[in-house]
């Protein structure tokens, strides 16, 4: 009896040592990774603040459905480096839409121009556009939509936010060929109201999603078969970025993935929401 107790202590022991140093090796990959770049510029587009930053090799690893994890170089406040999408990628630099959604993202809005930020990316599974396609969003969710729409020739937007002032980049979206049709709930009702009332717009077009949870798992709900040629952004908080965490896992059918390593894009009818 005793004998068994201790031989369970120690193969707990022993797991837990080997957890430890996996995720002390984790940790020096991260920050092996970092990379410490200039803010070029910082604006506030609607209810946002976008970040340019100074980086030239990003133009030539960055693809559509990547993102990169952000932080402040001298501080540990928060700890966590945030998940956030491109907005956009130059040969120059690259640019990230911020919304304030708590003290690390508040910090990182603040940055000035001269000041620097934490870097690990590109991360995630790149996505390969189709030339033509509908894209949804809502809020903050136009952000990689818009990287998106840089890879495609053409399309169809419905977009949607609280109000009207808050629908940023149509304009720059629709000179890239794009019909965009935009709804704000001040005025008419939610980005879901639209699909509804357009969802003939939806048939033999691969669809892709991104904004609120509480948005998609509406539209999930409305768009019944449409769902197979439809894809989704998911966002989740993240430990790493780098699949060591397994912070951001998401259930698809009966398994669940990773948010940073398989995602952030995944078929709408296979994520299975809370």
């Amino acid at each position: 009896m005793i004998h068994h107790k201790f031989h369970s202590i120690f193969s707990n022991l022993k797991t837990f040592i080997l957890r430890l140093n996996s995720l002390k090796k984790l940790w020096r990959s991260l920050v092996a990774s970092f990379q410490i770049l200039p803010v070029i510029e910082n604006r506030v587009v609607g209810p946002y603040t976008l970040l340019r930053v100074e980086d030239k090799k990003m133009h030539s690893i960055a693809k559509c459905g990547h993102f990169v994890m952000v932080g402040l170089p001298d501080s540990m406040d928060p700890f966590l480096l945030r998940p956030i999408s491109f907005l956009s990628v130059d040969e120059k630099s690259f640019t990230i839409l911020i919304k304030v959604k708590g003290k690390g993202t508040e910090k990182l809005s603040k940055v000035k121009e001269g000041e620097s930020l934490k870097i690990l990316g590109p991360l995630g599974k790149a996505l390969e556009p189709p030339e033509n396609g509908i894209l949804i969003a809502g809020g903050i969710g136009i952000a990689p939509l818009y990287y998106q729409s840089e890879w495609m020739k053409s399309g169809v937007l419905f977009y949607g936010a609280k109000r009207e002032k808050d629908l940023v980049f149509k304009e720059e979206i629709k000179d890239r060929g794009f019909i965009v049709n935009t709804i704000s709930e001040e005025k008419r009702g939610t980005v879901v109201d639209l699909i509804s009332e357009n969802l003939n717009f939806l048939k033999g077009k691969k669809t892709f999603v991104c904004g609120p949870e509480s948005m998609i798992k509406e539209l999930k709900g409305i768009i019944g078969d449409y769902a197979k040629d439809t894809f989704v952004y998911i966002e989740r908080r993240m430990g790493c970025g780098l699949g060591g965490c397994k912070s951001c896992a998401v259930k698809v059918y009966f398994e669940y993935k990773l948010v940073c390593q398989d995602g952030p894009i995944f078929p709408l009818h296979e994520v299975k929401f809370d």
